[in-house]
């Protein structure tokens, strides 16, 4: 059942933290911004083009102190959790976001191997 006029399934939190994420198409990890997050998936702010829809990504957050605005790779830390996630959209923000893109990820759960 949706909350309001979004089409989540469970009801978001506002969570700000800065994240690095992989994708399954890029060697490379990529830093950005969670900036809530539910029971079923997440939203992030990225300064760059965001993965394709579709793409699987591991996210691994790093920081969770509300008030960072860093987002620089040298006070990266080991992970404090990690999610494995989907992209199901993805939008331009405008000029007075501080961010370029807006993403919006599906949690996904690995198979076990018996």
């Amino acid at each position: 059942m949706a909350h309001g006029f979004e089409k989540r399934v469970a009801p978001r939190v506002p969570h700000h933290a800065t994240i690095r994420y992989f994708s399954e198409d890029n060697d490379d990890y990529r830093l950005g911004r969670m900036i809530n997050h539910s029971t079923t998936g997440m939203y992030l702010e990225l300064d760059y083009p965001p993965p394709k829809l579709g793409a699987r990504l591991l996210i691994e957050v790093l920081d969770t102190r509300p008030d960072t605005n860093e987002w620089s790779p040298e006070e990266a830390r080991d992970a404090l959790e990690c999610y494995y996630a989907k992209v199901i959209w993805k939008r331009n923000l405008d000029h007075a976001s501080r961010a370029a893109y807006g993403v919006g990820l599906c949690y996904l759960h690995p198979q076990l191997d018996d």
